[in-house]
């Protein structure tokens, strides 16, 4: 998992969350953060179902639209395969797949379209759609970025679902309320060692808890122990086992 991608994701969601209700601003960030025209969000009901939980623009609001009338589309199959797929030319073979979604997709303005499932472990609940006027596929770090922004809408749905007000989304996904101040502390220290600014550290903060899979809690507590430490040199984070002070890089 990159890191870096993570928090250029947490960056632009910082932007666009004073504009932008939640989930719409999960779909800005997923179309910013792959370059493409459109990104839509369909999540899974209790009952089955594909309910829209976002679209970007008008025209990736009319693809969702069809993908869920229609039960056909990139991300309706993402979400029934758990895995991604595309077609990078709606006009050629590869969009003869669907014979009533991608005809309509064309006439709407698609040319190309991507999907990407949203699940947390084995189980899928969702689906990301991105969409592009223009034929081609994705570069391998458009790829890249759309599994990990899924993984971060992953995070977001079940959030949502444990009835987190929709304002708090934000500020629940990166991992900590403005309340804590450990966090806080920690990006301090942080802000120092990677030589950014306390808002960009807490950024980085909150990517790197999410990239390894602890609470921004733990990791905060590790921070201001002195067992996690950012090197500024090497530009990795370093673990150190306080017995014998030896720094390793993190995760090995």
């Amino acid at each position: 998992m990159s890191t870096e991608r993570l928090i250029d994701i947490f960056t632009l969601m910082a932007k666009h969350e004073s504009d932008d209700p939640v989930g719409l601003s999960l779909c800005s960030v997923a179309r910013e953060i792959t370059g493409l025209s459109g990104a839509g969000i369909s999540i899974t009901s209790k009952v089955g179902m594909q309910e829209q939980l976002c679209a970007s623009n008008g025209v990736a609001q009319r693809l969702m639209d069809l993908e869920i009338t229609l039960k056909e589309g990139p991300g309706y199959d993402a979400s029934q395969s758990g895995t991604g797929n595309e077609a990078s030319d709606l006009m050629g073979d590869e969009g003869q797949r669907w014979t009533f979604y991608s005809p309509e997709a064309v006439k709407l303005g698609a040319r190309a379209v991507f999907g990407f499932p949203i699940h947390i472990g084995a189980v899928v609940f969702g689906a990301l759609s991105l969409y592009r006027d223009s034929t081609g596929p994705l570069s391998e770090e458009q790829s890249s970025s759309a599994y990990l922004m899924a993984s971060v809408i992953g995070r977001a749905v079940l959030v949502m679902q444990a009835g987190v007000p929709l304002g708090a989304i934000a500020n629940e996904l990166q991992g900590q309320s403005s309340l804590d101040f450990s966090v806080h502390q920690a990006s301090g220290m942080l802000s120092v060692q990677a030589k950014l600014s306390v808002k960009d550290a807490l950024i980085m903060f909150r990517a790197h808890a999410f990239a390894v899979g602890i609470s921004p809690s733990e990791l905060a507590h590790r921070i201001i122990d002195r067992r996690t430490r950012f090197d500024f040199q090497s530009r990795v984070w370093l673990e150190t086992d306080l017995k014998n002070e030896e720094y390793d890089e993190y995760g090995n």
